[in-house]
């Protein structure tokens, strides 16, 4: 583990020196006064506003670029009292995260992409429909599936992404934070533009002449968890990571619940009679038919 700091050392002498200075908590002092706010944008609101405005290329869809950035400060929220770094005042998480930097990144990121006349993802199965309970996402384990399991890896690299730079003593200014995030923005433009085939071509006949392999996916989970492997391997020495602390019974209270409604309704969605499958039945039938 040392010897792995020091060799980055070797390299960019700028790197394996314990950071003090810029890691500094953001609940220092939660009195609502522009001085404070105009405190907290910094570097890390610069990296909000593009990470969300790639983000709108990536994932393209409204209803889940918003869910997700508001899940994301209950993530932070969530690890505050393990990575002290995600400690802010409540106006911090309001105005300089979520109003101020993610909704206008996201609103001129899927403006742009309407402008440049690039598709817009519509992973619920909501184009058509009258109706919220008749989206498709409601009906097929597929598409739930998908999303489900595709914005676990998005939340495993929103929280891999500090935790590298922590334990392996990266300062925030340092160029790698950005050139990972270039990197994963060509990654995941590539998975999720196939887990977004995966879904549209599930149980309809285009399925036969356009199969879904999953590579990328394959892929992108693997990295991510070798990502997360090596988060957890140097994880001792930073200074700003307290692996020791209790989590919250609130935190458990709420991630637990939800995973499991999470994977209960998968399951009733995949077991359920009648439910979707890769090829529409009425063609698997006739395939049946034409085969005897």
């Amino acid at each position: 583990m040392h010897y792995a700091r020091w060799l980055l050392g070797y390299f960019d002498e700028r790197l394996n020196v314990q950071i003090k200075k810029e890691q500094y908590t953001y609940d220092d002092n939660c009195e609502l006064e522009w001085a404070n706010l105009w405190d907290n944008f910094d570097h890390y609101y610069a990296v909000h506003l593009g990470n969300w405005f790639l983000s709108s290329f990536v994932i393209r869809n409204f209803w889940l670029l918003h869910f997700k950035q508001i899940v994301d400060e209950f993530i932070e929220l969530s690890w505050q009292h393990k990575f002290h770094h995600f400690r802010e005042c409540w106006w911090d998480h309001v105005f300089c995260d979520v109003l101020l930097s993610n909704v206008p990144a996201i609103c001129i990121g899927l403006w742009t992409i309407d402008k440049l006349g690039l598709m817009r993802y519509d992973f619920f199965g909501a184009e058509g429909k009258k109706s919220v309970w008749d989206w498709e996402v409601f009906k097929c384990h597929k598409r739930f599936g998908i999303i489900c399991y595709m914005h676990v890896l998005l939340f495993m690299h929103f929280l891999n992404g500090f935790f590298i730079n922590n334990n392996l003593l990266i300062p925030p200014l340092h160029p790698f934070p950005v050139i990972r995030l270039l990197i994963w923005f060509g990654l995941g433009s590539i998975g999720y533009r196939e887990a977004y085939e995966d879904a549209i071509t599930w149980n309809t006949p285009q399925r036969r002449v356009t199969p879904v392999y999953g590579r990328y996916r394959w892929l992108i989970t693997g990295l991510l968890f070798s990502e997360a492997f090596m988060c957890w391997k140097f994880r001792h020495g930073t200074g700003h990571i307290d692996f020791d602390a209790p989590t919250p019974l609130i935190v458990w209270l709420i991630w637990i619940p939800f995973f499991a409604w999470m994977n209960i309704h998968w399951l009733y969605l995949r077991f359920k009679p009648g439910h979707t499958t890769k090829y529409p039945v009425e063609l698997s039938n006739a395939n049946k038919v034409k085969s005897s």
